[in-house]
């Protein structure tokens, strides 16, 4: 099965009204702008998207507004199909199928969770059943549980178990996942903003992103850098994006890159509770870094 995509893709922000109430011209505006930058492919209702506060219908819709913008457009269509209830999961991830997503993405059963043999279980449940490839997703930090290397690379063995999101920022980590999964067929994305340059050089295909949402064209030329072997660009540009970087992940994703976004024009920050705007200190403290870095000319 050939790699879903190279560079950056983009984990969708989802705009909020004041009530609350998702603002879906927001949205389209938002998906729109990353269309129109470059970025690689389109990741829906993932945690960047605040799945855990909207319904399983909202994230049907959101998914296919997503598809119909993408259509015809090179760009690929990645839906978020997590759960940490099995059955919720293939049912999403049947959903995406329908509409014609390229591919999910399957994060690790939460709270509940489950051990590694149960990871195995969860994983090729719905890989048997619905034939898209999946991107598993593992990110300790959000979940409280970690696939261990050896999982990774049993589970890299099934035909439509094609990819793993590592958000573990743990280099070590990946590096022993791409040496013991590359004679298969599975590509590793990271998780991490932070770690798009050592993650890449490293041999993974590119990052599914935060950044992006505020500098969609950047992070992939950042992504092109790398792939074209221009380490020398590649790291002036990792080091000019790195305060951003570093403060878009001062308070809980996605409070401020939904700062950013306001700042920007593009929506406004609205999160749903429990989750609250940011405060004045760390928004100036984004927005000085911005600015910084716009004067370079990127």
């Amino acid at each position: 099965m050939s790699t879903i995509f190279e560079g950056s893709a983009v984990a969708l922000v989802l705009p909020m009204n004041e009530d609350f109430s998702i603002d879906y011209e927001g949205f389209k505006r938002q998906t729109q702008r990353m269309i129109d930058n470059g970025v690689q492919a389109l990741l829906v209702n993932g945690t960047t998207g605040e799945t855990p506060t909207i319904s399983i219908d909202d994230e049907f819709a959101l998914t296919r507004i997503v598809v119909d913008m993408a259509k015809g457009t090179g760009i690929k269509v990645i839906a978020g199909a997590g759960s940490n209830d099995t059955m919720t999961a293939l049912k999403k991830a049947q959903y995406a199928k329908e509409v014609g997503a390229d591919a999910i993405l399957v994060v690790t059963p939460y709270y509940n969770k489950t051990s590694q043999r149960g990871l195995i279980s969860h994983y090729t449940t719905i890989a048997d059943a619905v034939d898209i490839p999946m991107i598993i997703y593992n990110v300790p930090g959000r979940t409280g549980i970690n696939i261990n290397v050896e999982t990774v690379v049993e589970l890299a063995k099934h035909k439509n178990i094609v990819a793993m999101k590592d958000a573990t920022d743990n280099i070590d980590y990946a590096m022993r996942v791409l040496s013991l999964t590359k004679d298969l067929d599975f590509d590793m994305y990271s998780g991490c903003d932070d770690n798009i340059l050592p993650f890449m050089a490293a041999g993974g295909k590119g990052v599914i992103s935060v950044l992006s949402n505020v500098y969609p064209r950047e992070t992939q030329l950042l992504c092109d850098f790398i792939k074209d072997n221009n380490y020398t660009k590649a790291r002036e540009l990792a080091y000019a994006l790195n305060d951003v970087t570093r403060l878009l992940f001062i308070d809980v994703n996605p409070i401020m890159p939904k700062a950013a976004l306001k700042q920007l024009g593009v929506c406004e920050e609205y999160v749903r509770l429990p989750l609250i705007p940011t405060t004045q200190s760390n928004k100036d403290q984004l927005f000085i870094a911005m600015d910084k870095f716009d004067q370079l000319g990127y």
